[in-house]
């Protein structure tokens, strides 16, 4: 039998990783931040009266990042000039009781993928202005009061500076807080629904590299921040 050398092992596990990694430049693991105006329960994704559109309960109603630890921001060079942000993971919550949920309480998978108007900016990214592309989900994994598989949608707006994303690393909204000058990223958008059943419906997280993140996409990461935003 033809002995396999480790080196080409290695090099065909390389390569399959950079196949299934092609575009990616940055990876982010994201935390709820500890300054949201409606914490306790902390949160990164508020998106109020969200369960009013299937005749639910509606009020303030929150999600937090940190109870499953999977929600990943990452970033893509499409080639052209084009950047993508895609923010996804499992997040858990319901309508805001004070501490803890009521209606709705349950996991949720977020997928929501940023297409268009995305930019590098410093050490971060900027999506503005909004755009129709900008879009993603909610999906209920099965609780009592949202069946399994239930999808609400949701899409960008913008905020009154004409930027729908900002996810820079600036100590927005750290200050007095443990987390304070530990170098996170802050990522904050807002959003809405066609329901536009009012409140606040905004991202606000921390983040941090992902293990590994650095090698990833060191090279991409300085070739985005070469470029004009666009």
């Amino acid at each position: 039998m033809e002995r396999v050398l480790p080196s080409a092992i290695l090099a065909g596990v390389c390569c399959l990783c950079a196949s299934a990694n092609a575009g990616l430049i940055a990876s982010y693991q994201c935390y709820d931040h500890p300054d949201g105006n409606e914490n306790p329960p902390p949160y990164g994704l508020r998106f109020d009266n969200l369960f009013s559109s299937i005749g639910g309960t509606g009020g303030v109603t929150t999600f937090s990042m940190n109870t499953f630890g999977d929600t990943v921001l990452s970033v893509f060079d499409d080639g052209g000039g084009d950047y993508r942000i895609t923010i996804a993971g499992t997040v858990f919550g319901g309508v805001d009781t004070g501490t803890g949920y009521g209606f709705g309480e349950g996991a949720y998978a977020l997928d929501f993928e940023y297409r268009a108007n995305v930019g590098p900016d410093g050490t971060g990214w900027v999506v503005s202005p909004s755009d129709p592309m900008n879009t993603g989900t909610l999906t209920s994994l099965g609780n009592p009061d949202v069946a399994n598989g239930t999808i609400f949608s949701m899409f960008d707006v913008n905020n009154g500076d004409n930027d729908s994303f900002l996810f820079l690393q600036d100590e927005h909204r750290l200050a007095g807080h443990p987390q304070e000058g530990q170098g996170y990223w802050v990522g904050r958008g807002w959003l809405d629904s066609s329901h536009h059943s009012g409140g606040t419906k905004d991202f606000l997280f921390i983040a941090i590299p992902t293990p590994g993140a650095a090698s990833i996409g060191l090279m991409g990461v300085g070739l985005a921040a070469s470029r004009r935003r666009r």
